[in-house]
């Protein structure tokens, strides 16, 4: 029996074999959480997010963000932008999640962003892709959960508040 445990892999991301569905909690850490408070930029808050994630070439995973970014954002509520891609390299999806109360501004929309969900999920495989941005969608159903992170000033406070939404949910 030592050699089966020889092989087995110690598995560091969410179990999508694991009973309940992961939640998009389970990709964050305070690391992965950052507080914008001067209006930054999208290229800032783009720039600092990937900075957070542990990835192999951080360049070429700002280079697939920004252009997806240029064929068009992707917004799921009012103030909530998910600016994400598919790249190499990665087992799995790695999140971050930023937060400006005084937002930024995007010309083709009404309210400025002020939460960014950023994901990257690995190049083959579009299921898990598709998965944690359905998981966002419906977290962020609720379009007071926006509102509700924006006075916190902790990250240990925005997990438990996305924590608390999602078992709402």
């Amino acid at each position: 029996m030592k050699w089966i445990n020889k092989f087995k892999k110690k598995n560091t991301k969410p179990s999508t074999a694991h009973p309940h569905t992961p939640l998009v909690s389970d990709y964050l850490t305070p690391k992965t959480i950052s507080f914008f408070h001067s209006g930054p930029s999208k290229q800032q808050v783009i720039g600092t997010l990937i900075s957070s994630l542990q990835l192999p070439d951080p360049n070429a995973a700002l280079k697939a963000i920004l252009a997806r970014e240029e064929v068009g954002s992707t917004v799921v509520t009012p103030g909530l932008a998910l600016p994400h891609a598919r790249i190499h390299g990665i087992d799995g999806i790695q999140a971050a999640l930023g937060i400006s109360a005084t937002g930024v501004v995007e010309p083709r929309l009404s309210e400025p962003i002020r939460v960014f969900l950023l994901f990257l999920g690995p190049a083959d495989n579009m299921k898990e892709h598709l998965s944690f941005l359905a998981n966002v969608s419906k977290l962020f159903q609720n379009e007071k959960l926006v509102q509700n992170l924006l006075p916190l000033h902790s990250a240990d406070d925005v997990l438990e508040k996305i924590r608390q939404a999602e078992l709402s949910a």
